[in-house]
């Protein structure tokens, strides 16, 4: 048997706070192999940073392990002090990938600098073998040797996740911990991560702790995985072990709640609730029984011991005291919830998107986009005005929105997907108002926005309503939730009255409405508070939601009841929505139709199905071939597509994704038109998708200069 490099037994974990003790780990015990991806799974809150936190030496003043060991290649390390760890293990044996990975390098420091600090610190390099060592791992990790010398704003996003890459390997240790290193990127940059993490099994010899709440990701790169709840391990074992046969309900639900863009005619099942509070003086049940389907009165009686499954040869070990009907259970359950409009049949949505009959097939276009820019100048400082005045210097525009077209009918639901940077935001803004358009026409019920008045305006900004991405600041921390409800409803001068208020907390399922009226946003979970600005939105009676990335920072349990409760109410409330995200996993959920955007340009768009099943452009088949699966079974190949979006102030001419494109042509240096393909009902702008003899004028037409645009660029 080989000694296992990790070892964590029996640990509890406990934070001293003003509220009393928090419980936030109890008897957790997982152990890792050399040269092995292991996956670490759950909610936000459950306990998966506190647990390698321990690992590492870095736990906050007020946190203590106060009962287990943690083991590394068999030696106690957990009462090491500062010194001692720095000395035997601390970058040389386990390093870090941080959560936020891409602002974790000194943006002061030349990233050859930082890692001679890092080599003084732990060995007795010089500094010249320090440089070599780095090169020698941008080399690996795919990153010019040349650019060593940098400073990290000189890096995009995915080269900085690259160089953090090169920097956990730089003293060769045996371990690296990634903290949730994915939870920031759009899906093309996690792919280019996770394949670089990949490659690196081949070519050196380490083990993984991948912490994250991405169930796919774990399934698609680790061999072992445990899943935490509440402070507690619930299951663990080989991945396939547990997809194939999980025994515990909360792994069994979380399956059932992760999208799969294989099968987007399944709909995701929510796990309600929230875990328990850990403030007691011993947490001695099963975390998990307040949201189980199956909990009996023994599940509150005491903590379920982590025991083997019988009759596995993969060490797969739950904690549950029916686990050995947990098949049975829930193949009932999601049978019963099939037959009752549950989450175990087809997504009524995707099924009606592939028709496009459902919801707003003939309906009236209520939100117009016709030709629409949005460009910003480069810069405000006065030397570049004085230039530009005097000496007609301009640099050119940044063009975030650079001609888009778009019709969002009555109660229809149309998604906007693209990587970061491509201008998604951008429109979403300048439709509300916060931008005024560099050229184009935003119509909203066939009326021009450039010729509303005051009172026009204050109009449009109560029909068209808007959810950002970030729940958790979205929301006034002084108000409580009826005071954020109500305060809309002032501003608007529409009846303000308790019922309406506990009326629509109802329609978002916050549930008694009564409990959630009074709590403010401190008292709130993440999904709870989404649904709270999900009720602010709605409480106004609007045409049409603006969705800015509405689940993308919320848990995948969460996440699907968000999505569904979006479904349910845009249907009940006859509502639009333009659903802006990167993921087309959770669109395809929730989308009539799907728009395709790279570089401030639409290059493909059509009904959602016929979009999953029969893409045309190469930038859509990247999208979906980037977007991990969760099936261990299941061997996805990488996306072909190098490099990120490019600068959208020096644009290339032609097709703006020539420069990435699998298919590149020589014909691709000219302008695609945004045309018909299969129908009128799919759009695209590639070479590769038309009669070249009939569009032949139209492709010698070349991208248009910033100074044919009216009004040039808005500084900003």
């Amino acid at each position: 048997m080989t000694e296992p490099l990790l070892e964590i037994e029996g640990l509890d974990i406990t934070y001293q706070t003003n509220s009393g003790d928090l419980r936030a780990v109890t008897d957790a015990s997982i152990s890792i192999d050399p040269n092995e991806y292991f996956g670490l799974v759950g909610e936000s809150g459950c306990g998966k940073s506190t647990l390698a936190q321990a690992v590492t030496n870095s736990l906050d003043a007020n946190g203590g392990i106060t009962d287990g060991t943690v083991k590394y290649r068999g030696e106690e390390i957990q009462d090491l002090s500062e010194k001692e760890y720095n000395e035997k293990i601390r970058w040389k044996e386990i390093a870090v990938i941080p959560q936020s990975a891409m602002n974790s390098l000194n943006p002061l420091a030349r990233i050859s600098e930082q890692a001679i600090e890092v080599a003084e610190a732990h060995t007795d390099w010089s500094e010249e073998k320090a440089v070599n060592k780095l090169k020698e791992l941008f080399d690996v990790v795919g990153l010019p040797e040349s650019r060593v010398h940098d400073y990290p704003h000189q890096f995009s996003g995915g080269m900085k996740q690259r160089a953090i890459i090169a920097f956990s390997l730089l003293l060769e240790p045996s371990m690296i911990i990634a903290d949730e290193p994915t939870t920031a990127l759009d899906v093309i940059m996690q792919d280019q991560f996770l394949k670089h993490l990949d490659e690196l099994r081949e070519i050196r010899d380490f083990s993984l702790l991948f912490i994250t709440h991405d169930i796919a990701v774990v399934f698609e790169m680790c061999n072992s995985m445990a899943v935490m709840h509440g402070g507690q391990i619930a299951e663990q074992g080989s991945t396939e072990a547990l997809f194939d046969e999980s025994r515990h309900p909360y792994t069994t639900l979380l399956q059932r709640a992760f999208p799969d863009i294989r099968y987007p005619n399944r709909k995701l099942e929510g796990i309600e609730g929230t875990p328990p509070s850990l403030q007691e003086e011993e947490v001695d049940f099963c975390t998990f029984a307040d949201r189980c389907p199956w909990a009996e009165r023994e599940c509150w009686e005491g903590a379920p011991p982590l025991e083997d499954v019988p009759d596995n040869d993969d060490d797969h070990e739950v904690a549950c005291i029916r686990s050995d009907e947990m098949e049975e259970l829930a193949a009932e359950y999601l049978s019963e919830r099939d037959q009752t409009g549950g989450a175990a049949g087809e997504n009524p949505i995707a099924k009606g998107a592939s028709a496009d009959a459902d919801r707003g097939g003939d309906e009236e276009t209520v939100l117009e986009l016709d030709g629409l820019h949005k460009h910003f100048d480069q810069s405000t400082n006065i030397i570049d005005s004085i230039k530009s005045r005097f000496f007609g210097e301009e640099d050119e525009p940044v063009r975030a929105v650079d001609g888009v077209d778009l019709e969002l009918k009555s109660n229809q639901i149309q998604g906007v997907i693209g990587e970061s940077g491509c201008g998604k935001s951008t429109l979403l803004q300048t439709i509300m108002g916060k931008y005024p358009p560099t050229d184009g026409e935003i119509l909203f019920d066939g009326d021009p926005v450039s010729e509303f008045d005051k009172s026009d305006w204050k109009e449009f900004r109560r029909r068209v309503q808007i959810i950002l991405q970030d729940p958790f600041n979205t929301l006034n921390p002084h108000f409580t939730v009826r005071e954020t409800l109500m305060e809309p409803l002032r501003i608007h001068n529409m009846e303000r009255s308790e019922e309406r208020v506990l009326d629509i907390l109802e329609q978002v399922r916050l549930t008694p409405a009564e409990q959630y009226i009074d709590r403010s946003e401190s008292q709130l979970s993440g999904g709870e508070k989404q649904r709270v600005a999900i009720a602010r939105a709605l409480i106004l009676e609007p045409d049409v939601i603006l969705a800015d990335e509405p689940v993308s920072m919320l848990d995948v349990s969460t996440q699907a009841s968000v999505l569904d409760l979006l479904n349910d109410l845009t249907n009940e409330y006859g509502v639009s929505m333009l659903y802006i995200s990167h993921d087309l996993s959770t669109v395809s959920y929730v989308c009539d139709r799907v728009n395709v955007m790279y570089l401030g340009r639409l290059v493909e768009s059509a009904p959602t199905m016929e979009l999953l099943n029969e893409a045309k452009h190469p930038y859509t088949r990247s999208l979906l071939q980037a977007i991990p699966v969760p099936d261990p079974h299941h061997k996805r190949e990488w996306a072909e597509l190098p490099g990120t979006p490019g600068d959208a102030t020096d644009l290339p001419g032609g097709c703006r994704f020539k420069d990435r494109c699998p298919d590149r042509m020589d014909i691709c240096d000219t302008k695609p038109a945004y045309v018909d393909v299969d129908g009128d009902d799919h759009q695209t702008a590639c070479h590769l998708h038309y009669d070249h003899e009939e569009y032949a004028e139209v492709e010698k037409v070349a991208d248009a200069p910033a100074a044919a645009i009216s009004d040039g660029g808005e500084q900003r």
